[in-house]
């Protein structure tokens, strides 16, 4: 798998992450599981009046049962008690089988201390069991265990060095003209674009390594638009694309920079992309108006 291919998904996956809660991060957090540990992670879920007796999942070639907990907000008070409540409810009925405890939740910015406190309380008084938490780290790290057949159900095709080696006008226009439909409320005119761009708006390693694989075909887009029949046509996308950038910027609550590209990777075609190819025309198109038009903000 392709730096490029790589960041996609970890990108994809980040994102899923942050905006999965309750049944659905559960959903996702067994999807991942399975994908990683295939006919050796077993999902448990609430069955009649027996409920789930406090097993989100087990891992068996590693003996670890999973707690899964992603709230709206996340406060000490109500995830303690949570913690409490599964890990003395699973001790009668699964303690035989599982030598490690994990509390998974959606706090990927870190728990409190008196979380951390009473994960450290209970890991010392049933010694030598092992508690612990995972979060989108240590996700992050079953992800790449996926092989890309796996990553590809969960998230669809990705952009590949080889399909951006091989780029043709055919996908690009597809994309373009999928962009033209979309008449979005028209923005602020562009200005040209100062370098450190990446750097100046926060975008995380991966999304600069998709950025930066869509800028080395960005020259494609400008002959694209250099040989089309309506010279406005470069000029009516750039606005559009101003115009998507400035609605997202503005929504409330505010969404953080790889967000705020997810969005726009959406709307500017991956999610109708059925090939590797047709998602590098999406990250080409980005990337050459990122460069040209003020998608994002300038550095100061």
């Amino acid at each position: 798998m392709d730096d490029v291919t790589k960041s996609h998904y970890e990108h994809t996956f980040e994102i899923a992450f942050l905006k999965a809660k309750g049944d659905a991060f559960q959903t996702l957090f067994e999807q991942l599981m399975g994908k990683a540990h295939p006919a050796d992670f077993i999902p448990c879920r609430p069955w009649g009046n027996v409920g789930d007796r406090k097993n989100d999942g087990y891992l068996a070639s590693e003996r670890t049962l999973f707690q899964v907990y992603a709230p709206n907000e996340m406060t000490a008070a109500n995830a303690i008690s949570k913690i409490d409540e599964d890990f003395t409810g699973a001790l009668p009925h699964w303690k035989q089988h599982f030598d490690k405890w994990v509390f998974v939740h959606n706090a990927h910015d870190g728990l409190s201390p008196q979380i951390i406190s009473k994960l450290l309380e209970l890991k010392q008084k049933h010694s030598p069991l092992e508690i612990t938490h995972w979060s989108l780290e240590e996700l992050r790290q079953r992800l790449h265990r996926i092989p890309l057949d796996g990553l590809q159900m969960m998230f669809g095709y990705a952009p590949t060095d080889i399909a951006k080696r091989n780029l043709t006008v055919a996908e690009l226009e597809a994309v373009l003209k999928h962009i033209a439909q979309t008449n979005p409320q028209t923005g602020e005119s562009p200005r040209p674009v100062p370098t450190g761009k990446i750097e100046a708006n926060g975008l995380s390693e991966n999304v600069a390594t998709l950025l930066k694989a869509g800028m080395e075909k960005a020259e494609i887009v400008e002959r694209f638009f250099d040989c089309w029949h309506d010279p406005q046509y470069g000029d009516r996308l750039a606005a559009a694309f101003r115009g998507k950038y400035i609605e997202l910027r503005e929504q409330s609550p505010k969404l953080s920079p790889d967000e705020i590209f997810h969005e726009l990777h959406i709307w500017a075609g991956s999610s109708w992309a059925n090939s590797s190819a047709l998602h590098v025309a999406v990250l080409a198109a980005l990337a050459f108006f990122f460069e040209q038009c003020e998608i994002f903000e300038a550095p100061r």
